[in-house]
């Protein structure tokens, strides 16, 4: 059979093709292809024009500022330890860019599509306003990179791709000691391209779909289901990686800098003799934050100890030579006296602290959109390094090879490591410490404020089960610290991106009816009295079967009627605790015979009507007829009548499907409590149980009134178990307290530590220090973290999720803010304006 015959892309129609020489750019001679050395991605690994093979992760960083000083101290010794037994060549790459907000940003246009209450769309179009006006004007975001490239003698692929696998394993775990986490991704080619394509197109990426970068040269690279051999015109004239990585155009005639796509690079080195002598630790932070625009790579090449110190020994051998020529009045005595102390010192470490020798290389990288703004940040880079006593110089007319030393490709053009080779032993390279930062931005999710310290945009995808082994949130405040604004916030954010919402409030609940029922969900008051009623006898499922929607085969026929019965039991059995054996069993018979009236048996066939709808449901006044035939449930009935005179036990009256649920419990006194919880979580539990397929929130505000040293120990168990079972059915738990003592007072603590245990984020808004106290001894914070919390002001505070800590301020649209605040003067304005309508 002819092999099939493909005519040469329009590229190759255009430029022509030329067979690819390995090691050069003469594929396409006067391309962007030059820039974009890079010629396959497989296995995790990045294949380059010049037959390397080079492994790049993804580091988180830490707040290593926020550190005590053993704290920090064990962080260096552990990455001087890991820098010991590393690749010899390693490249750390810092990107600054502007927060990268497309996707949150898509997905609130999809929820504005999809949502039909019009306050609700509102809110949405003012929230995505404000994160674009945050990421226009204020908020950055950092990358952190690590490359090294293979330097073993396998040659086939496989073999390398295995050897790079087993380092990355080592810096994991090292760097895991550091408290720094290295992203395993899951599909690490697409990370590869998407990462590689995004340095490379700074202005593409902004508005390309990085997800489908693949896409757009397979159909060229191997058509589906061609077998044939390709022809030497084919293979030359075919779409690569390495095209579709290259920028559109660029400019490299400037001695100033290079234009790529439209956004103007220029770089500066620090000189090999511009570091200071003595540095502090992590003394590369102050330019990881610079701010917009500006990047760091930093190289470290670990040289062979045996070889180096006699090069030591000898150069310090010839310049106490040297001195002893050179009088104390001339220039250069103090030069040669610093080097023999320096060559005498190195010798000394290497030799008795077995530390290693490095050469350092540092570039730095500024970006921007048109000439005048470049030229301002790189004044502001130079005044930075200036008051840190690092000597830096302008690449002028090298510009071009510091672009492609900057990409994480692990490897430095010779001229500019000549000009920014400084030699450095190991403990002053791990005290470099560039991984430290105070950044949490997810893609998507809800916003919840800007960084302090950085001004990046923090954004929480509780959801994401890749970067948090549970979604669950703890917040702890003083009184006024905005904990509620900020609970209150949340649950308006997480409506607003479809997910169901329940809040349980047993303090104040008056303060979220407005917020509520604004965005068209529905208040409910529990208490005696009120107007409010949910039938705790009402079925509203027909299987226990959570998964029975995901499965082909037949479910689970086990019955929901048996289940409810245990349900009621429980609610009762809280208003009369002295319950005998006798009577618990009467009462299960006296139930199922009440809903054997209304044809329900424990057959989920019969819950439904012929015409497939549910049949009518009992409530208490119809169960209380059916406990007087009981002798022995008297007492009992007196506990049914008493419920229904005064409210509970009714129909339901309220729209129980609502997206956003508030269970007002604050009005309940203190007997009723745990009553009043267990109807709410219950409630909260029947609905959860439903599905695992919807995202569902159940929030708890000010918990200490259940679970305090005065609370109530069942209620405590009912909210505990909720917590400890809510992510099983893809949901989060998010909790607020202003009492932190009290959290940890009910029965030697049982409550906060299980709330601690289950919530892997936590966010400490101002306090007082007896309660900062506390939870330091709780989450192992450090001095400075515990009075950053107690410093903070109203809206701020201390991010925590796992090793990653942020100071946080909480930002509100103007529409949000309205709706939650309990500010009396702002409530003051909101009367005027009303009563102004009025009129």
């Amino acid at each position: 059979m002819p092999q099939k015959k493909r005519l040469p892309d329009l590229k190759t129609l255009l430029l022509g093709s030329k067979k690819m020489e390995s090691g050069s750019y003469a594929r396409y001679p006067n391309g962007t292809q030059k820039l974009a050395p890079v010629t396959d991605i497989e296995k995790g690994v990045i294949r380059t024009e010049d037959n390397r093979n080079v492994k790049l992760l993804e580091v988180l960083p830490c707040n290593f500022h926020l550190k005590s000083a053993m704290e920090q101290l064990n962080i260096i010794h552990y990455l001087a330890s890991y820098l010991k037994i590393s690749p010899s060549f390693l490249q750390i790459l810092v990107r600054t860019q502007r927060a990268d907000i497309d996707a949150y940003c898509k997905q609130m246009e999809r929820h504005y599509e999809m949502e039909i209450n019009e306050n609700c769309r509102e809110m949405i179009y003012e929230d995505a306003q404000l994160v674009n006006y945050m990421a226009e004007h204020e908020t950055v975001t950092h990358k952190f990179y690590m490359s090294f490239p293979y330097q073993g003698s396998a040659q086939d692929f496989e073999a390398i791709a295995g050897e790079l696998a087993d380092q990355a394993e080592t810096a994991y775990q090292y760097l895991d000691y550091c408290n720094l986490e290295v992203l395993r991704h899951e599909d690490y080619d697409n990370f590869l391209l998407k990462t590689l394509y995004t340095i490379l197109n700074k202005k593409q990426a902004r508005h390309r779909d990085l997800d489908a970068l693949a896409g757009m040269f397979s159909p060229v690279y191997g058509e589906p289901g061609y077998t044939g051999e390709w022809t030497e015109e084919e293979e030359a004239g075919r779409m690569s990686l390495q095209d579709l990585l290259s920028p559109n155009e660029c400019d490299l005639t400037s001695k100033k800098y290079v234009l790529i796509d439209g956004v103007y690079h220029a770089y500066f080195f620090v000189a090999g003799y511009g570091y200071p002598t003595q540095v502090g630790l992590a003394w590369l932070s102050p330019l990881i934050e610079m701010g917009d625009g500006v990047s760091i790579s930093f190289f470290l090449e670990r040289k062979n100890k045996e070889e180096m110190l006699p090069k030591v020994s000898k150069t310090t051998m010839i310049n106490r030579s040297r001195m002893r020529d050179v009088g104390e009045t001339r220039t250069d005595f103090e030069e040669l006296d610093d080097a023999i102390d320096s060559g005498m010192y190195i010798k000394n470490q290497m030799n008795r602290e077995n530390e290693d020798f490095y050469y350092m290389h540092t570039l730095i990288e500024v970006i921007a959109d048109d000439e005048e703004t470049l030229e301002k940040r790189m004044s502001n880079v130079e005044n930075q390094c200036k008051s840190m006593d690092l000597i830096i110089r302008r690449a002028d007319y090298r510009h071009e090879a510091c672009y492609r030393s900057m990409l994480p490709l692990a490897q430095l053009d010779p001229e500019i490591a000549k000009l920014s080779r400084r030699n450095i032993l190991t403990f002053g390279a791990a005290s470099a410490f560039p991984f430290s930062s105070f950044e949490l931005c997810d893609d998507t999710g809800v916003l919840l404020g800007v960084n302090l310290y950085n001004n990046s945009t923090t954004i929480l995808d509780l959801y994401n089960t890749d970067r948090y082994s549970n979604g669950n949130l703890a917040i702890f405040g003083a009184s006024g610290a905005g904990k509620t604004f900020t609970l209150l916030l949340l649950a308006m954010r997480l409506r607003m991106c479809g997910v169901k919402v329940f809040m349980i409030v047993p303090e104040k609940g008056f303060e979220y009816r407005a917020a509520c029922e604004a965005i068209g969900g529905q208040y409910l008051k529990i208490s005696p009295g009120s107007d409010d009623s949910i039938n705790l006898m009402e079925i509203r499922k027909l299987t226990l079967d959570i998964d029975s929607d995901m499965r082909d085969g037949a479910s689970r026929n086990d019955s929901v009627l048996l289940e409810k019965v245990q349900v009621i039991h429980t609610y009762l059995a809280l208003h009369y605790p002295n319950m005998t054996p006798e009577e618990s069993y009467q009462l299960d018979t006296a139930i199922l015979e009440c809903y054997k009236e209304f044809g329900i048996t424990k057959d989920n066939s019969s819950l439904l009507k012929e015409d497939g709808s549910f049949r009518d449901m009992p409530d208490f006044t119809h169960l209380y007829p059916v406990l007087l035939k009981y002798p022995s449930l008297k007492n009992i009935a007196l506990v049914v009548k008493k419920l229904t005179e005064f409210g509970f036990g009714r129909q339901t009256n309220v729209d129980v499907h609502s997206s956003f649920v508030v269970l007002d419990t604050s009005s309940a006194q203190k007997e009723d409590v745990s009553a009043c919880t267990y109807l709410a979580t219950s409630f909260i539990r029947d609905e959860l149980t439903s599905s695992r397929i919807r995202k569902v929130a159940i929030i708890g505000d000010e918990l200490w009134k259940i679970a305090g040293e005065e609370g109530n120990e069942q209620a405590a168990d009912f909210a505990i178990e909720l917590i400890k079972t809510v992510r099983g059915y893809g949901g989060v738990f998010i909790s607020a307290t202003q009492n932190t003592i009290d959290y940890f007072a009910l029965r030697n603590g049982k409550f906060g530590d299980a709330l601690l245990n289950n919530s892997r984020l936590k966010l400490l808004l101002q306090m007082e220090e007896a309660e900062a106290v506390k939870l330091q001894e709780k989450l192992g914070l450090s001095d400075e973290e515990t009075m950053q919390i107690v410093r903070c002001s109203r809206g701020q505070g201390l991010l925590c999720a796992g090793k990653t800590r942020v100071h946080v301020e909480i930002r509100a649209s103007q529409k949000e803010y309205d709706l939650i605040t309990t500010n009396r003067a702002d409530l003051e304005k909101r009367k005027a304006g009303t009563a102004d309508g009025q009129g």
